[in-house]
């Protein structure tokens, strides 16, 4: 089940580097959202992360809210001011955040066969995945696949299988999401970044 939009963080963001999508940091937004300057409490990852990246791509978990551009012209302990530079496409983010993953999870056809497929997670973005499988899919065919590392209930999305390539054993398979819900995209996007935070924190150790 999809959670409602009454349960969700209204004043959470990701801050990432604008140059490579990684993530830096999480934190809570003070203040309007549009005003002159935005103001962000830090309470995951290093502040100073922040202030080194050059510009970086704020992104409110909250849909309803633009992703923006900006950079910090105050730091004070766990607190930033950044100044919005524009906002953000939504294909900007999208076609950047590209995590690898490694998951086991299930394929299902869409053309009334019955039974399903295993595969193992390769990377995910908010426009697709790419995963192994020694199913005998071709560039076209549309399936079903599970998303298993969301918040919440593994979400079950439709895709569309973009290329392919032999490998030792199985095959590689890029596949495109088709018609995303907003939060259904909001899902992924989320685990797409608790990932990144993840693999950050256990770098650092």
């Amino acid at each position: 089940m999809l959670f409602g939009k009454k349960n969700k963080p209204k004043n959470v963001c990701v801050l990432l580097d604008s140059t490579t999508s990684r993530v830096l940091a999480r934190g809570n937004m003070e203040g309007p959202p549009d005003g002159r300057n935005i103001q962000i409490n830090i309470f995951e990852g290093n502040p100073l992360d922040v202030v080194n990246a050059d510009n970086v791509q704020i992104i409110p978990a909250d849909e309803s809210q633009p992703p923006k551009l900006g950079h910090v012209i105050q730091r004070k302990g766990e607190m930033l001011v950044m100044e919005p530079l524009r906002e953000l496409v939504g294909n900007e983010i999208r076609e950047n955040l590209r995590m690898p993953v490694d998951f086991e999870t299930y394929l299902y056809p869409t053309d009334g066969r019955e039974g399903r497929w295993t595969a193992r997670g390769n990377d995910l973005s908010c426009g697709g995945i790419s995963f192994y499988t020694d199913a005998g899919f071709v560039p076209g065919e549309e399936i079903q696949v599970v998303i298993p590392i969301t918040r919440t209930a593994p979400l079950l999305l439709d895709c569309r299988i973009l290329r392919s390539r032999p490998e030792t054993g199985e095959t590689f398979y890029a596949a495109k999401f088709l018609e995303l819900l907003n939060e259904q995209e909001s899902m992924i996007r989320e685990a797409v970044f608790n990932v990144q935070l993840r693999t950050m924190q256990k770098n650092r150790r």
